[in-house]
């Protein structure tokens, strides 16, 4: 089971990462999550913004993403509120890439990502893609949780929750 997440939806991105042997390809647009395999929009709703600790808190969301890049820390409260609002955090690897501040943003991945690890909160590491040279193949999105303090067997475990939401 292999499954990345992107921010925009081309039939060459959708075809690489067929090629690739992923299984579900999501398109992350607008707080919204669409299954482009399917091409059936979830009715899940995907937060990014000013105010992760209410919509973790309340959970308001069944996706949060971006943390990384607005500068958000998770914390034990949170992990665990996270965890028990099945609420799943989306790390992107474009955001690393992309940023002007890589430090700020890898300080912050490694610091989410292991509090996710040690906690059980599901995470999805994804490539984030916007152009086909942004696409990541499994085993470098595995390098990437590892990098950051996730291991391989709750990644597995963070997939197959998601499998079972479609």
């Amino acid at each position: 089971m292999k499954i990345d997440v992107v921010r925009e939806n081309s039939t060459e991105i959708l075809e690489k990462l067929k090629n690739l042997g992923f299984d579900s390809v999501f398109l992350l647009k607008e707080q919204k999550i669409k299954n482009l395999i399917k091409n059936k929009e979830l009715d899940f709703k995907a937060y990014s913004g000013a105010d992760y600790e209410f919509v973790i808190r309340k959970g308001k969301a069944r996706f949060v993403y971006d943390l990384e890049v607005n500068g958000f820390f998770l914390n034990k409260g949170l992990c665990s509120k996270l965890k028990e609002n099945k609420i799943t955090v989306i790390f992107s690897f474009s955001s690393l890439e992309k940023s002007e501040n890589m430090f700020k943003v890898y300080k912050n991945l490694l610091i989410n990502g292991k509090l996710c690890n040690d906690y059980g909160v599901n995470c999805l590491y994804s490539s984030g893609s916007e152009k086909t040279s942004d696409i990541k193949s499994f085993f470098q999105l595995c390098a990437f949780a590892e990098e950051f303090g996730y291991n391989y067997k709750n990644l597995l475990k963070g997939m197959e929750s998601i499998k079972k939401l479609e």
